[in-house]
């Protein structure tokens, strides 16, 4: 059985075991401000998309594949009618003695179907170069995130870092829940980590997680059969919102590392076709989701949030419109989501930040 056509029976099953959802009667709109939830007692995020729009806009203006495209920088970057003017902002010069070793953490199951795509796999060919060396850490699909942080700890122990590197965490979608369980369980080892990025990151989990535990647990037997090592098989458990914000509320981060969280949500009809029943079933809380995550729910407390991309949950970082398989036909989206020009817009804005610090 192909890797399309087990996303699609998930798919199929999740519409018929979780009923009939309702029509989506409000678009999404930016005209109001984007809605943060924190645990609490958790810090509030400060606010860093007038600078991350400024270098991403730059960025994108000289991309050889989105030069000339009136409006470019506006459809991949939403701008919600808070978000503060950038004044054209000057760029300080890069040191260039520091150098930074970069490690993409995946999400749920990306283990499982590491074969179809990794985030941002495309961006991380083309990125790496002297200043910045880019991997993928791959953690278990089906495991839990304090199963992953142990996974993640064994990995940057091992890790050699020449004096002049610095070490930054880049999680999608749970794995930025398992870079954050890290950095608690592991407070000493952590502070070799001068950044977390979280891209879609499903920091305060989802709702989806409780609605669908009963269906994962029926069917992983099954679906995931000879793909992936079942771990603790606590990766659902892991996204629950009580679980999350529990967890949050209970575990300040290490300020030995810098935070940063960069949200997805998009219109239904840009949504992945696998993911439009998501969307539909989150619906009912807002229509700002990704169709998987709440745009609430994506960012990491204390942290800088650096904006909003116009992208479902996988959009943003998977390159499947690329891939020469059936599930390419599942990706809406009217245009290619720059993700090159987004990780190396992060990249920079992360060291911009880590260097100002030094000063």
């Amino acid at each position: 059985m192909s890797p399309f056509q087990k996303l699609s029976i998930v798919a199929i099953v999740g519409i018929s075991l979780l009923g009939c959802t309702p029509l989506v009667r409000h678009e999404m709109t930016t005209e109001f401000p984007a809605p943060v939830r924190y645990a609490v007692g958790t810090p509030p995020a400060s606010d860093g998309r007038a600078r991350f729009r400024d270098i991403f806009c730059r960025l994108l203006a000289a991309d050889p594949d989105y030069q000339g495209q009136a409006g470019a920088c506006e459809n991949f970057l939403l701008r919600f009618n808070d978000e503060p003017l950038s004044g054209d902002i000057p760029q300080p010069p890069p040191r260039q003695s520091t150098r930074y070793r970069v490690m993409v953490v995946p999400g749920l199951f990306n283990e499982c179907f590491a074969d179809i795509a990794l985030p941002f796999e495309d961006a991380i060919k083309s990125l790496n170069d002297h200043r910045f060396k880019i991997d993928a850490l791959v953690v278990g699909g089906r495991s839990s995130s304090d199963s992953n942080a142990d996974y993640i700890s064994a990995t940057i122990d091992n890790l050699e870092l020449d004096q002049d590197e610095r070490l930054v965490l880049i999680g999608h979608s749970k794995g930025a829940v398992d870079t954050l369980h890290y950095l608690v369980k592991y407070p000493q080892a952590s502070r070799r980590v001068a950044a977390v990025v979280s891209v879609a990151g499903a920091i305060n989990g989802s709702p989806l997680a409780a609605k669908g535990a009963d269906i994962y647990t029926g069917l992983a037997r099954y679906f995931f059969f000879g793909q992936c090592d079942t771990g603790d098989d606590g990766a659902i458990n892991s996204l629950r919102p009580a679980v999350r914000m529990s967890w949050l509320a209970a575990n300040p981060l290490p300020k030995s590392a810098r935070y940063f969280s960069l949200a997805a949500c998009t219109r239904r009809e840009n949504i992945n076709m696998l993911l439009k029943t998501g969307y539909d079933l989150l619906w009912t809380y807002s229509p700002r989701n990704d169709g998987l995550l709440l745009i609430s729910d994506q960012i990491i407390p204390g942290g800088t949030l650096l904006g909003y991309a116009n992208a479902d949950h996988w959009s943003v970082v998977l390159s499947l419109e690329n891939k020469n398989l059936l599930i390419s036909q599942t990706v809406h989206a009217p245009q290619k989501f720059p993700r090159k020009v987004l990780l190396q817009a992060i990249l920079l804005y992360v060291a911009e930040t880590l260097e100002s610090k030094q000063e």
